[in-house]
Parts: structure tokens; sequence; C-alpha cells
């Protein structure tokens, strides 16, 4: 899986802002916002310019890989991937597939297929 190397915020505010999204990536900036004591725009500016990706993007990757976390500790062989998606933080299915296809150029089931006849063949 496609991974960013992780950035250690210096910013009490952003440390804050990680530690919330690691516990519960589907909490949004403007969830967070008043806990963290600054405007979502501000959060936005600070937090893009500490970690060098976007909120949303840092969200999205915690998500993926929280997906990915759970379906390979899955102990059955077809992992119920609607399950694990909501488990790890998307609020639908639809929006996981669309995050997943934006990433992977194929939805979850095809990318899982393929990496099973990969495996066989290897």
């Amino acid at each position: 899986m496609m991974s960013r190397p992780e950035k250690t915020p210096k910013h009490p505010a952003v440390t804050l802002m990680v530690a919330i999204f690691q516990s519960d990536p589907s909490q949004s900036a403007t969830d967070i916002s008043p806990r963290v004591g600054l405007s979502v725009s501000r959060m936005a500016r600070l937090f893009k310019r500490e970690m060098g990706i976007s909120i949303v993007d840092y969200r999205n990757d915690l998500k993926m890989k929280r997906f990915f976390r759970l379906v390979q500790n899955s102990h059955h062989r077809r992992p119920n991937l609607l399950l694990a998606a909501l488990s790890a933080g998307y609020r639908s299915y639809g929006h996981f597939h669309r995050m997943f296809r934006s990433r992977w150029r194929v939805g979850p089931r095809e990318f899982f297929a393929r990496q099973a006849r990969t495996s066989l063949t290897a």
C-alpha cells in the first residue's frame, strides 16, 4: 500500500489534532475545532504547514490504513468489505468505494481478486 512518511508535529494544536484523528479518523475538522481552540481555516493551514498534507488527505490515509488492517486481520476467506470500511471510519460504502477507486484505480473487490490471483501464481 502506498504510504506517506509520517511527520512528527511540533505545534501543540497539531499534536492534539493528530491524536484525535488517530483515535477516530471519522472526526472532521469542524468536529474537533472547538476542542483544539482554533478556527477550521486556521487549523487547516497549521496542519498542512506542520504535516505537509491536508487534514482531509491525512484522515483518508488513516482510514485506508485501518481498512487494510481490518481486512488483513479478518479470519474469513472473503472479508466483509462494508463492515471493514465502516469500522475504519468511512460513513458509507459509497464514499469508501470512491476513495478506494481514486487511489487504486479499481474497486476493492477487483483489487483483492487481483491480489489473490497474483499470490496464487507467485
